[in-house]
């Protein structure tokens, strides 16, 4: 398991708490962008 690799990784609480921030900020970009496109796809067909 890579996720808990991180977690035990000797690297200070600091940059651990950074990381899953910036984990957490790209998981919600993924999934806002991929709800965006998923509309974007669906009004296209709509209007034909």
């Amino acid at each position: 398991m890579i996720l808990l690799d991180i977690f035990s990784s000797p690297i200070a609480s600091g940059a651990q708490t950074f990381i899953l921030i910036v984990c957490i900020l790209i998981g919600l970009g993924a999934g806002l962008s991929a709800i965006d496109a998923r509309s974007t796809f669906s009004k296209k067909k709509s209007d034909h």
